[in-house]
C-alpha cells in the first residue's frame, strides 16, 4: 500500500503538465533576460559599430594621403551616391560615394581629390564583384589610370556624347567599370559644388 504522508504535489511534479509549465518559465525568464540586455546594450553595439566604421574610413582615408595628419568631416552637399566627404589638413578631400551600377549591385569608393583639383587615388569600401572578372577593375593598374587627372567633367565608358571623356572599360568587368567611372563622376560633381575646379 503506498505511503499516505506524500504530499499531493510531489505527485504532479512528475506529470506532463508541470514539466511543460517549468519549461514555460524558464523560456520566458530566457527571453527576458535577452530582451533586456539587448535593449540594454543596443546603444553600446551601435557606438562601437560606428567606432569601428569610422576606424576603417580613417585608416582608407591615409592610404590616399598619408601626408595628412587629420581629416574633418564636412557637410556634403545634395548629390545622389554621396555618402560622406572630409577635407585632410592638407587641402585634399576624400569623398566616399555609392554606385548601383555593379555588376552585383553597389560598389562603394573612396575618391581622393589633391588640393589642386586632380585625383589623388581610389580605395574599395565595399563590393560584392565577381573574384576575377568584375574585381579586376578594382586593380591599382586601372585605378592608376585616373590618378592626375583633373577631378571635373564626365567620364564615361561608353561613347563620349557632348562634356564627356572616354576612358577604357577592364575587358570582362565593363559592369564594374562602369560602377567605378560613376563614383568617380559623384565625386567629382560633389567636389564642383564644394567649390573645386
Amino acid at each position: 500500500m503506498p505511503s499516505s504522508n506524500k504530499c499531493p504535489m510531489a505527485r504532479r511534479r512528475n506529470g506532463a503538465i508541470f514539466s511543460a509549465f517549468a519549461v514555460l518559465v524558464v523560456a520566458l525568464l530566457c527571453a527576458g533576460v535577452t530582451a533586456g540586455v539587448h535593449h540594454g546594450l543596443a546603444g553600446a553595439f551601435a557606438a562601437s559599430d560606428l567606432a569601428l566604421d569610422e576606424a576603417k574610413g580613417g585608416a582608407q582615408r591615409k592610404l590616399l594621403f598619408p601626408d595628412a595628419t587629420s581629416f574633418e568631416s564636412q557637410s556634403a552637399p545634395a548629390v545622389e551616391g554621396l555618402n560622406s566627404v572630409y577635407k585632410a589638413d592638407t587641402g585634399a578631400w576624400v569623398f566616399d560615394v555609392t554606385s548601383a551600377q555593379g555588376y552585383h549591385g553597389d560598389v562603394e569608393l573612396m575618391v581622393g581629390i589633391n588640393a589642386d583639383g586632380t585625383v589623388a587615388g581610389i580605395q574599395v569600401v565595399a563590393e560584392d564583384e565577381t573574384d576575377g572578372i568584375g574585381t579586376n577593375a578594382f586593380t591599382e593598374e586601372y585605378f592608376g589610370g585616373f590618378a592626375g587627372a583633373p577631378a571635373a567633367g564626365e567620364l564615361t565608358v561608353d561613347e563620349a556624347g557632348a562634356g564627356q571623356t572616354h576612358v577604357d572599360a577592364v575587358s570582362g568587368a565593363t559592369f564594374t567599370s562602369r560602377a567605378v567611372v560613376d563614383c568617380l563622376n559623384i565625386a567629382f560633381a560633389a567636389y564642383a559644388q564644394m567649390g573645386g575646379n
